[in-house]
């Protein structure tokens, strides 16, 4: 396990608006959200166009603790309305079954891959 735990978040300007990516690592905890969610809703407020695009590259991600899983579901909630799309890269099949099927209660579309550049492409499209 990851002794190093938290988010990253990188926000880019592309043809049809902007692209969020955010890197999770480690097992998150509720901390880890209350510093990165004011953190990801002013790269949302900044960007441009309509909809937003996210990349979520989670290779490194070992899980979450109760809260912060709660905190999850808030975000996602909260802001799930303004996602086109998601790209998540993973290889862990558990995170690919979980964001299935909340994929399917999210109105943007949701794919897997197992490396950035193919996710990126897919973003970019």
């Amino acid at each position: 396990m990851t002794s190093s735990h938290g988010f990253t978040l990188e926000s880019v300007d592309v043809a049809h608006g902007s692209v969020i990516t955010v890197f999770a690592r480690g097992r998150l905890s509720h901390q880890d959200y209350q510093e990165f969610i004011p953190q990801l809703e002013a790269a949302i407020a900044e960007q441009t166009g309509d909809r937003l695009r996210l990349v979520f590259d989670a290779r490194e991600l070992v899980g979450w603790e109760p809260q912060a899983a709660v905190d999850d579901l808030r975000l996602g909630l909260r802001h799930g309305r303004h996602v086109e799309r998601v790209a998540l890269i993973t290889e862990a099949r558990w995170l690919t079954l979980l964001s299935s099927v909340v994929g399917l209660l999210m109105p943007g579309e949701l794919r897997h891959f197992e490396d950035r550049a193919s996710a990126d492409a897919w973003i970019r499209a």
